[in-house]
């Protein structure tokens, strides 16, 4: 029985995929432009083949990467950052309780004294 090895790809690098990012930072709104008019299919697409041409051309020790698996970097990178900003935005509200005690417990606050005593008529 003969069996037939698939190839796997390498896994990309980290460089990779921030010159990915970058690349698809002038393009974004051609590559999640999802209306399934002809046009914006036909213009979606070769922005991907030129965005994968470029790619290619930028790491040519590496096997050719398809259009393909770039889309699937880019949703993956995608899902990636949106995890991280959750994280980040977790984290950040578990602070904020700190820093707004903090800030009550500071003696002469101008910005708090200020801001409280602001209304007119305030001191006359």
């Amino acid at each position: 029985m003969l069996t037939t090895m698939t190839y796997r790809m390498p896994n990309f690098t980290l460089e990779q995929k921030l010159y990915l990012l970058q690349k698809i930072h002038s393009v974004v709104d051609a590559v999640q432009d999802f209306r399934k008019d002809t046009n914006t299919t036909v213009y979606r697409n070769a922005v991907w083949a030129e965005l994968a041409q470029v790619f290619n051309e930028a790491f040519p020790n590496r096997p050719p990467s398809s259009v393909g698996s770039l889309k699937t970097l880019w949703k993956r990178l995608k899902v990636e950052l949106f995890a991280f900003s959750l994280q980040v935005q977790r984290e950040v509200m578990t602070l904020v309780p700190n820093l707004i005690s903090n800030m009550e417990d500071m003696d002469g606050d101008v910005s708090y004294v200020s801001v409280t005593n602001s209304s007119p008529g305030a001191g006359t």
